[in-house]
């Protein structure tokens, strides 16, 4: 018997997949399940984090296959984005010639990991024939009121010379490039995601309810869930009047404690409250404030700010209070303005130390004391005079006229009644969401489909490109050094044209769609992916959809995560769907780090090419030590020493073929080859022993539940501890051999295969009906 060699086993196999179109979409055929892992950016190399996230989603997808259900799994590149276009500029090519040259090469290393893609169903959204429908959701997000145009404070990053959403701000720094973000005011286009903001926190979806009513919503990580919430940021409270300044308080029992009014840098009322004696001072503070991002301004510890001159009146007590200007308070946050209450905000007790403001105690911390008498807790109030830090909590109001004595819930209600009764303001309800800025000032995205027609040339101003002139394609000579335009500005000859409404001289939007526009529907066009007509067919989409399962990067949770679940919602009320929520299950995977333990980048020298690691051991020891290494969520390096304990555990399982009980295989050898039903019988005729049965069962079990689960890595530990246990046997059954492969199959896919075709139990070239456990399963191996 020859020794393994996957060298010869693995293109062998990966060749006859291919020609045999066996894991070819049957989006028509009934059992549907639809298996996702999130696209990669075509960057030119697979890396070991490509292949864990996909290694494990495709265990998943091979397991479901096996158990009958008619898996879709495809794959495709999420290919727009600054990468690209920063490698033309460094390179001297064409992003379109540098984007499409990686796709072929990672499509080829694809196929060398074993990956049961649908390909047929590929997806590239630097394509006209995809990024036509971003262009047309915009129209329709246009028609509708949700997408507009508007001014406003954006995150700049002056290195990729663009504006980023807040989701692409990482402590301060741009997440691609890393240069530290400013605040800068441009034109730019919105998505009204805010409108959607109720629709987005969780729970969602009554419809994806599992059981009673009240049961778990779709099964989606609690990090994912609470991540989410937290950033949507729903606050219920009260919009107060301080004179012609408004402020936003989720606290307006604490009214009485507010001492002075704090308004951000930016507030449009700023000049108007500016003394001129305080003008100087407060101009300078504004310049100094515009140096820092919006997450330093949240997180710095030591608080700066500069009096107005000016004072406004407290609705409740009539008390003049000062207005100062502080960079902690947010431009795009409430108002702009909030009511400073330092004895109960940790955040205004520091600043009033500061700067020597009054600290006024509205709430009473209720202590539980147990008297001489009884046992009996009795509550009584103290006004906390804690000179280190503001009292935070609920608690009974004092120095609050006739509502002392009141809980803080009772005094929140009553004081809003008073407020809305005399119109001195209104219960309302904020975001911490912002709307989301799509517009880029870079070459490589899809254009905004949208015409400027402006005096005096032309006079109807915005006009929507018509749906007919789908899609605005890019144009190929373009300057793409950035240069704080929008690089499509060089693009004349594509940026001039005639108003689709008067005929007359007009001018091309020339920014860009942001990149997560492209990611927050792909799942979706994967269906109908050379659909001109639609932009998916709505029956298939009913079918297949939402996702069963969906794999991906918890540092997606506030991007693309977030904004699929709004696209989501966006197609629903246009009649495109009939669900909210895209997938009933989402796994986040983890990170493979570089052997020296830190992050995987090129620069750093640390990259691991897996195909150096496939000519060493072969893929299928690669997909064994990827599930065994660590938890599919957790985070580790890759060391390639520690293959070999992978490689030698299939070799065993190669060499397992020897203890085959001889008798059966005499036996089996001697019926015709075509027989297969014989050879099932034969392979059978010999079961194991009870303890044997018990061992195999519990490994089937175990196998199939951790796989389910996603803990690939105790799964293969099962498997090992029965590989273990047939070593120490003289023979083994056909039955364990069998049973064996089934269970190893979607760990490592080549191997399995030839064993199986070794065995002679295969009915056909795409697939065999056994009998397993009492029921019918499918292996396609």
């Amino acid at each position: 018997m020859k020794g393994y060699e996957p060298s010869k086993i693995e293109p062998k196999w990966q060749k006859k997949w291919n020609e045999s179109g066996l894991y070819a979409s049957k989006l028509n055929e009934p059992n549907p399940y639809y298996v996702l892992a999130e696209f990669a950016y075509p960057s030119g190399d697979l890396h070991m984090g490509h292949w864990f996230t996909f290694g494990g989603a495709d265990i998943y997808a091979r397991m479901r296959r096996m158990q009958g259900f008619n898996v879709f799994f495809p794959n495709g590149y999420d290919s727009f984005g600054l990468p690209a276009e920063n490698a033309a500029i460094k390179r001297g090519i064409h992003p379109k010639d540098w984007t499409l040259s990686n796709i072929e090469k990672m499509r080829n290393q694809f196929d060398t990991m074993g990956a049961s893609f649908t390909f047929d169903h590929q997806v590239i959204t630097c394509l006209p024939e995809y990024y036509k429908w971003n262009q047309w959701i915009f129209l329709k997000m246009l028609e509708k009121g949700i997408a507009y145009r508007g001014k406003s404070f954006a995150n700049w990053c002056p290195s990729c010379q663009t504006v980023l959403a807040d989701e692409q701000v990482v402590a301060g720094h741009c997440d691609r490039c890393g240069s530290e973000i400013e605040e800068k005011e441009v034109n730019q286009w919105f998505l009204k995601i805010t409108e959607y903001a109720d629709r987005l926190v969780w729970p969602a979806s009554p419809e994806l309810q599992r059981g009673e009513p009240d049961s778990p919503i779709v099964d989606w990580p609690k990090p994912v869930i609470e991540g989410q919430n937290n950033w949507i940021g729903r606050s219920d409270g009260t919009l107060i009047n301080f004179d012609d300044l408004k402020v936003f308080t989720t606290r307006p029992d604490t009214l009485f404690g507010a001492t002075f009014v704090v308004i951000s840098p930016e507030h449009p009322l700023l000049a108007k409250f500016t003394t001129p004696e305080n003008e100087k001072s407060v101009q300078q503070y504004i310049k100094e404030a515009a140096k820092k991002s919006e997450l330093e301004r949240k997180e710095q510890k030591q608080k700066s700010g500069v009096f107005t001159g000016s004072t406004v009146k407290n609705p409740m007590n009539g008390e003049n209070v000062p207005v100062w200007v502080a960079d902690y308070v947010l431009a795009s946050y409430g108002t702009g303005a909030i009511m400073a209450v330092p004895a109960h905000d940790q955040r205004d007790f520091e600043f009033a130390k500061k700067f020597g403001l009054k600290i006024q105690y509205v709430i009473a911390s209720p202590i539980l004391h147990r008297t001489k008498q009884s046992n009996k807790k009795i509550a009584s109030s103290k006004t906390p005079r804690n000179d280190e830090e503001a009292y935070e909590e609920e608690g009974t109001m004092v120095n609050s006229g006739e509502y002392n004595g009141l809980t803080s819930s009772e005094a929140r209600d009553k004081i809003s009644d008073y407020i809305e009764e005399h119109k001195l303001g209104k219960r309302q309800v904020q975001y911490h969401l912002h709307d989301w800025s799509i517009s880029r000032q870079r070459y490589w995205g899809t254009p905004i489909p949208v015409i400027y027609c402006d005096p005096p040339a032309g006079r109807c101003g915005v006009v929507p490109v018509p749906e007919k002139d789908l899609p605005v394609e890019l144009p190929e000579n373009v300057e793409f050094k950035p240069t704080g335009q929008s690089p499509l500005m060089s693009a004349e000859a594509w940026r001039n044209v005639k108003c689709p409404k008067c005929g007359g001289e007009a001018q091309r939007e020339t920014d860009t769609m942001d990149g997560f526009f492209d990611n927050s529907w792909y799942f979706f066009r994967y269906l109908d992916p050379k659909n001109q007509e639609e932009i998916f067919d709505k029956k298939l989409a009913e079918k297949w959809l939402p996702l069963e399962i969906y794999f991906g990067g918890a540092e997606h949770t506030l991007g693309h995560t977030l904004y699929s679940r709004f696209f989501t919602r966006f197609f629903k009320d246009i009649g495109l769907t009939s669900f909210d929520e895209y997938a009933k299950r989402r796994v986040n995977h983890g990170i493979v780090l570089g052997p020296d333990g830190d992050k995987m980048s090129k620069s750093k020298g640390n990259v691991v090419n897996p195909d150096d690691e496939v000519k060493r051991f072969g893929a299928d020891t690669i997909r064994i030590h990827m599930a065994f290494f660590m938890p599919y969520d957790g985070t580790g390096p890759w060391v390639s020493e520690r293959m070999s304990g992978s490689y030698r555990f299939l070799q065993r399982v190669w060499a397992l073929q020897e203890k085959i009980d001889k008798t059966v295989t005499a036996k089996a050898e001697g019926a015709a080859s075509s027989d297969s039903e014989a050879v099932s019988e034969i392979a059978s005729s010999k079961t194991p022993r009870n303890d044997d049965l018990q061992m195999m069962h519990k490994t089937i079990q175990k196998v199939t539940e951790d796989i389910e689960a996603v803990k690939f890595n105790t799964a293969i530990a099962a498997l090992m501890e029965w590989l273990n246990y047939l070593g120490r046997k003289k023979n083994i059954t056909k039955e364990e051999m069998k049973n064996l492969i089934l269970l190893l199959a979607p760990f490592a896919p080549h191997i399995t295969e030839e064993l199986w075709e070794l065995l002679r139990l295969r009915m056909t070239a795409t697939g065999l009906f056994i009998s397993s456990l009492g029921q019918s399963l499918m292996i396609n191996i």
